[in-house]
C-alpha cells in the first residue's frame, strides 16, 4: 500500500510555539494595520480581533473589506527577517524528516522567502525543495476551501491520500472536511508529535 503524502505546516509546527515567532508577527500585523487605519495599535487590534476566525486571516479581512489592493507590503512588513534569533535547528526533527518513507513537501501561509529562511535556521531547507506558499494559493492560503484544492490539484492527489500536519485548529478542520486526514500538533512537543506521525502513516 503506497504511504500517505505528507503536508507539513512551517509556523509553529516544525518549530515549537515558544520560539515567539508568531507572537512577533501578530505584534508585527498590529503596526501594519495600525499604519494603514491611521489609528493606535491598541485600536487596530481591537479592529482586527477576530477577524481571522471570519475571514481565515487578517490579510484576507484587509483585501475584502478595506480595499488593501496589494497584499506585498503586508507581507513583506509581518515577516522577520532575523528568523534565526527565534528558531534554533533540531538534530531529532531532521533525523526524523530525513527517514520519512514517503512523499512530502511543505504547506505554508507564510511567503517563500519566509518559508526558506526559516528552514534554513531548522537546517532543514535541503529536505524541502518542494513549498506551497500564500503566492503560490493567489494569496488565500488555509483554511480557505481552495487552498486545499490546489494542492491536491498541483500533486494529484485525492484528500483522502494525504495528511496535513499543522497547528491551527481552523486549518485542521478545513482539510478534515474535504476527507483530509490529519495530524494537529498544537501545543505537542515535537519529539511527541512526531512518534504519532509514523503511528499515522502505518494505519
Amino acid at each position: 500500500m503506497k504511504p500517505p503524502f505528507l503536508l507539513f505546516d512551517l509556523d509553529n509546527t516544525l518549530y515549537p510555539p515558544s520560539a515567539g515567532v508568531l507572537q512577533e508577527m501578530n505584534r508585527r500585523i498590529g503596526k501594519f494595520c495600525a499604519d494603514y487605519f491611521g489609528v493606535d495599535v491598541s485600536k487596530a487590534d481591537d479592529m482586527r480581533r477576530d477577524k481571522h476566525m471570519i475571514y481565515g486571516t487578517t490579510l484576507q479581512w484587509l483585501r475584502v473589506c478595506h480595499g488593501l489592493l496589494d497584499p506585498e507590503p503586508y507581507i513583506k512588513a509581518i515577516h522577520p527577517v532575523n528568523i534565526s534569533a527565534f528558531v534554533q535547528a533540531d538534530p531529532d526533527l531532521r533525523t526524523f524528516i530525513s527517514s520519512i518513507p514517503a512523499d512530502y513537501v511543505l504547506f505554508t501561509n507564510s511567503p517563500m522567502e519566509h518559508a526558506r529562511r526559516t528552514l534554513k535556521a531548522l537546517n532543514l531547507d535541503d529536505l524541502f525543495p518542494r513549498i506551497w506558499d500564500l503566492r503560490r494559493m493567489g494569496y488565500r492560503g488555509k483554511p480557505h476551501r481552495e487552498s486545499y484544492e490546489r494542492i491536491l490539484g498541483d500533486l494529484g492527489l485525492r484528500a483522502d491520500e494525504a495528511i496535513l500536519i499543522d497547528d491551527n485548529e481552523a486549518n485542521i478542520a478545513g482539510f478534515k472536511s474535504l476527507g483530509g486526514r490529519v495530524l494537529p500538533v498544537g501545543n505537542i512537543p515535537i519529539s511527541q508529535w512526531t512518534k504519532q506521525l509514523s503511528v499515522l502513516m502505518e494505519a
